[in-house]
């Protein structure tokens, strides 16, 4: 996986661990590790057409991102046989869940079986979203990008600890500069809660990650359903139905309930 931030060496002070390293050797007690596949779905800016920005994606166990993978070329294959070999074309929420797409018993086909795979192998949905109509101000995307992932990986954060697995987060880049600062930013939130996470956003291009794709399909449904549009409600909650049990009455760093849906404005 090629990504634009890389871990550094580790070094150990003369007179001991220092935070961080504490803050490594509590993640070298966890028994495995569980990655969040992330993408975002419209833009804060009250000159985008969206009426919401929203990141969304899902949590697996490392060991079965293989498994996940295959099973999403499978079903790609299944449901569009005249296309190009799945590796060849990526599945886009603007084609699959657009109010015309939507309409189409292929398209439709296609994203409830990726549902029903991703409910198989156990996988955790999660979206943050902001609605545009209640925001205060207009939001740069330097403030909301951060901000939005940022709250999904404080309850990321949650499930890890539950299942004893170090976290790592990996989303699709973006392309406008925006990467760098973002993982920036939720690197110093991990670093200095001692979170049981890599301080790091690893990034990708969602042409070759599978995972990223469904990620972006997750993002779409939870923000066509803030604006509105029809047939969203059920696939959303549908995705936001897969979710880790044994933690709702558990609270994150910050004293909130977990959840996987989380309204940020």
């Amino acid at each position: 996986m090629t990504t634009k931030q890389r871990m550094g060496p580790r070094h150990w002070s003369e007179t001991g661990p220092t935070e961080s390293e504490t803050m490594s050797t509590t993640l070298n007690t966890q028994t495995g590790t569980r990655v969040l596949f992330l993408d975002d779905s419209g833009a804060p800016s009250l000159k985008h057409p969206t009426g919401a920005a929203v990141i969304g994606g899902l949590s697996i166990a490392s060991a079965k991102v293989p498994k996940l993978s295959r099973r999403i070329a499978g079903a790609k294959a299944l449901h569009f046989p005249d296309r190009n070999p799945p590796s060849r074309w990526e599945m886009k929420a603007t084609q699959l869940l657009s109010p015309g797409a939507w309409r189409r018993r292929q398209n439709r086909n296609l994203v409830l079986e990726l549902v029903r795979i991703l409910e198989d192998l156990g996988c955790t949905t999660y979206t943050a979203s902001i609605n545009k109509a209640r925001m205060q101000r207009e939001l740069l995307m330097k403030e909301s990008l951060p901000m939005l992932i940022q709250r999904i990986v404080e309850h990321f954060a949650v499930e890890c600890a539950h299942r004893s697995e170090v976290g790592l987060v990996v989303m699709d880049r973006s392309g406008d500069g925006l990467d760098a600062h973002t993982s920036s930013c939720v690197a110093s939130d991990v670093a200095s809660r001692k979170l049981p996470l890599h301080p790091v956003v690893y990034y990708v291009d969602s042409m070759t990650s599978a995972p990223t794709q469904v990620a972006d399909l997750i993002a779409a449904a939870r923000r066509r359903t803030i604006e509105g549009t029809p047939g969203m409600r059920v696939l959303n909650d549908r995705f936001a139905a897969l979710r880790v049990r044994g933690v709702s009455t558990q609270r994150t760093h910050a004293g909130y309930p977990w959840n996987n849906q989380l309204i940020v404005i």
